[in-house]
């Protein structure tokens, strides 16, 4: 597979990180000649559609790239993939939510179904040994379709005179919630567990697919939790219960089979690698636990009121769970060694992500039980959010030196 996507990923992750450095500076220059929605919309929209999107696909094209037989078309993809994404985050840079920007992200849509054609044509021909990683994959392909209900709901409500209604922001939801509870969160165990089946690692099948069906059955209920706030009634809260405690469910299952095969991947892989597996399933038991806990209504109500746990959360699901679970299996394949730059890059990476994340929880935490406020606070993430830069840049440097040490 060329090098040069690998660094097509890195610089989309990078682009990511300096958008977040720029919002966190923003209170210090409110003078800037870019207005923070702008870069806001860039930032989270790059973020899911070119970091994460090209980041999990190119770990799919580095596992199967020697039985690819249509190199083309993979290249095809993956260039589309990235012009695409570079040029809606320029558009949004640019001019916000406006006629470029929205036909960049019409066109995104269509080239991540393109995307989806050219994966499910290679794992159909795949041998019935990878069957429980393909299940994974297939339910991820299917969420990656759905989710883009949401776009198109959004026109709809748009062209219709809606967009101050919560049908807006419920279509946003819902793009949001396939897009990482489903394909990225799926796609991502699929590859892994191939991975270690690549190993010689052998998983117990059947609590695989019990996990698997739990989750993915529990995703179109599991939606209704994003949406509590718009208070739609009893049954939508019930219809939340189902799919917050199924996906939570599915999630232990998944987990539970991996900790039957713990001591062979401690064997397999290096200590940084071991350390970063156990970190990204130690975040997504932490996600699926604090959903769980919306199923309290006075707790989701107070949730949804406060910003910094809304913005918490997704920093620990894409910047915590998603991407460190990505630069793991990048361990995994090669593309990171266990090198000085990729220990140090990763430490300073999680450190950065680790501040943030307590900063906005304790900020919402102070709200609700009258504490004191974090001295500094905007400094301080500030602070985090140059740290996850420089580590990004770090780890980034460590995939071109990877073969001198």
């Amino acid at each position: 597979m060329p090098r040069i996507f690998v660094h097509f990923t890195f610089f989309f992750f990078m682009l990511t990180a300096l958008s977040g450095v720029l919002m966190r500076a923003f209170p210090f220059y409110p003078g800037m000649s870019v207005p923070y929605s702008n870069i806001l919309h860039a930032h989270s929209h790059l973020a899911i559609l070119g970091w994460a999107f090209l980041g999990a696909f190119i770990i799919f094209l580095f596992i199967c790239w020697p039985k690819i037989n249509r190199k083309k078309e993979a290249i095809a993809v993956t260039c589309a993939v990235f012009v695409v994404s570079l040029l809606m985050f320029a558009a949004f840079i640019y001019q916000g939510y406006a006629v470029v920007s929205i036909v960049m992200s019409t066109l995104h849509i269509f080239v991540e179904y393109w995307t989806v054609s050219f994966i499910y044509r290679y794992i159909k021909k795949q041998h019935a040994e990878k069957r429980t990683a393909n299940l994974f994959i297939k339910g991820a392909l299917i969420s990656l379709v759905f989710s883009s209900i949401g776009p198109y709901a959004l026109a709809y409500i748009s062209a219709n005179g809606m967009k101050d209604s919560y049908l807006f922001d419920m279509a946003i939801y819902f793009y949001l919630h396939f897009q990482y509870n489903g394909w990225l969160t799926l796609f991502l165990f699929g590859l892994f567990i191939f991975l270690l089946y690549s190993n010689k690692i052998q998983f117990r099948s059947s609590l695989l697919h019990i996990g698997f069906w739990l989750y993915f059955i529990a995703l179109i209920p599991g939606y209704f939790l994003s949406v509590l706030w718009a208070d739609l009634g009893g049954l939508s809260e019930a219809v939340a219960v189902i799919g917050s405690i199924g996906q939570w469910a599915g999630v232990v299952c998944i987990l539970l089979a991996v900790k039957q095969v713990w001591q062979k991947i401690g064997t397999s892989f290096s200590k940084l690698t071991v350390a970063c597996i156990w970190i990204a399933l130690a975040l997504l038991f932490g996600k699926s636990t604090m959903e769980l806990g919306l199923i309290f209504p006075s707790l989701s109500h107070l949730i949804y009121e406060t910003r910094s746990v809304i913005i918490g959360y997704l920093h620990f699901t894409l910047l915590g769970f998603i991407s460190i679970f990505i630069l793991t299996q990048y361990q995994m394949i090669g593309i990171l060694q266990p090198i000085r730059h990729t220990r140090n890059g990763f430490i300073i990476f999680f450190i950065g992500f680790i501040l943030n994340e307590l900063l906005l929880f304790y900020q919402a935490l102070a709200e609700w039980i009258n504490l004191p406020s974090t001295p500094f606070y905007t400094q301080n993430l500030l602070a985090a959010s140059l740290l996850l830069l420089i580590g990004l840049v770090v780890l980034w440097i460590s995939y071109t030196r990877k073969n001198i040490e």
